[in-house]
């Protein structure tokens, strides 16, 4: 038997790594046996990605499947071009898959997005009788279409990496769902030079996505929130700040939001951006693990603080950084919808109560987080049943 991973993506999202590697450990079969759809092999492989599973390059589209796309989508006028351009983006890698098989359908939170390749991968497999697991998926009732409805029955495991996502879809009335931490949460930390200001300072780590500074703009609502809180940190606390991009995909870039940001604090020689290009996602876990405190709007980012025990800020803005929270006994204060045009609470008072509760914060991660961490090997029992 052999696991398939048709939406690996690619590690420039070092959560996408994060799920690759952290599932390979889980499941614990060889190297050979876990296959992933990659769009970029050679990072992957420098990234170490090829030691837990084998690479295949993702295929264009070629000329021919776009004539027969064209042919289909002329003799099944009520497939969407949409459907049809995943249909034939996979398809080669899905005809491999055989019903001794296992499909794993990666990415977290695909499902808070609108129909997409986990619909049309899920169901032609299904189609054929393929077992399918949807894994360590996020999934709210504001992301629901009829389309995601008819996927998630058709799936043979839904794998809920939090419980208000696990909550939402029994009330949908599914029966093949089991809540387990996100796999990413099994890593262990790589160790890897730190910067040399961590010797004299502490440090507190940041990461901000272009997605909820919209588009770099700290003139946004959210941009006007990240400024006055580090004005604070600068003004009023002795704290170095290290922005530590964790996406690097084109479009979706945190080293451009870091470069604005940075440019803005310069002189106070407080601020650094980390060189995440060079570095995988245990290595960028050891330095988060380093870090007082640490502030996140990247999921896989604020999962490598909260499984190292770092008093962590999650500027969530879907279920998934509320579910995750509310499972690890995190006060709701420690959730920042960064995307609200207007809050209750801002990010300067989450910030201070994350300061003035630090050690209560520290120990309810201590007590929690190695049986939380353990619990998720459990997912090997509820695949083998399969």
């Amino acid at each position: 038997m052999k696991y398939f991973f048709p939406l690996h993506f690619d590690g420039d999202n070092r959560g996408c790594e994060g799920i690759a590697k952290g599932t390979a450990s889980i499941i614990g079969a060889s190297k050979n046996d876990l296959i992933g759809y990659s769009r970029n092999v050679e990072l992957d492989s420098r990234l170490g990605i090829s030691d837990y599973i084998s690479l295949i390059p993702q295929h264009p589209v070629t000329v021919i499947d776009k004539i027969q796309k064209k042919i289909e989508g002329i003799l099944n006028p009520e497939f969407s071009r949409t459907d049809l351009y995943f249909k034939y983006q996979y398809r080669k890698f899905l005809k491999q898959i055989t019903t001794n098989d296992i499909m794993i359908s990666t990415g977290g939170d695909m499902m808070c997005y609108g129909n997409n390749m986990v619909n049309v991968t899920n169901n032609i497999l299904h189609e054929r009788g393929v077992r399918t697991v949807l894994w360590g998926c996020s999934m709210g009732e504001q992301n629901y279409t009829p389309e995601k409805h008819e996927t998630l029955r058709n799936f043979s495991l839904i794998y809920a990496r939090e419980s208000l996502s696990y909550n939402f879809f029994k009330n949908l009335g599914l029966k093949n769902v089991v809540c387990l931490p996100d796999p990413a949460f099994v890593l262990e930390p790589q160790v890897t030079a730190l910067p040399s200001f961590f010797g004299d300072n502490e440090v507190i780590g940041i990461n901000i996505s272009p997605y909820i500074l919209k588009g770099n703009n700290m003139c946004s609502t959210f941009g006007k929130e990240l400024k006055s809180l580090l004005d604070f940190i600068f003004n009023e606390t002795k704290l170095y700040v290290l922005l530590i991009p964790h996406v690097l995909w084109h479009g979706q870039d945190d080293r451009e939001t870091a470069s604005v940001i940075e440019n803005m604090y310069r002189k106070t020689n407080r601020i650094s951006i980390l060189d995440s290009t060079n570095l995988n996602y245990q290595q960028i876990r050891f330095i988060i693990s380093k870090c007082k405190f640490f502030i996140g709007g990247r999921t896989h980012a604020v999962i490598s603080a909260y499984s190292t025990c770092i008093p962590t800020i999650a500027l969530g803005y879907s279920i998934k950084s509320k579910g995750i929270a509310k499972d690890l006994e995190l006060n709701e204060k420690l959730i920042v919808n960064a995307t609200a045009q207007n809050s209750k609470l801002n990010l300067l008072n989450s910030f201070t109560y994350l300061m003035d509760d630090y050690q209560n914060i520290k120990d309810t991660l201590f007590s929690i987080m190695p049986t939380y961490k353990l619990s998720t090997f459990l997912i090997k029992d509820y695949i083998s049943k399969l």
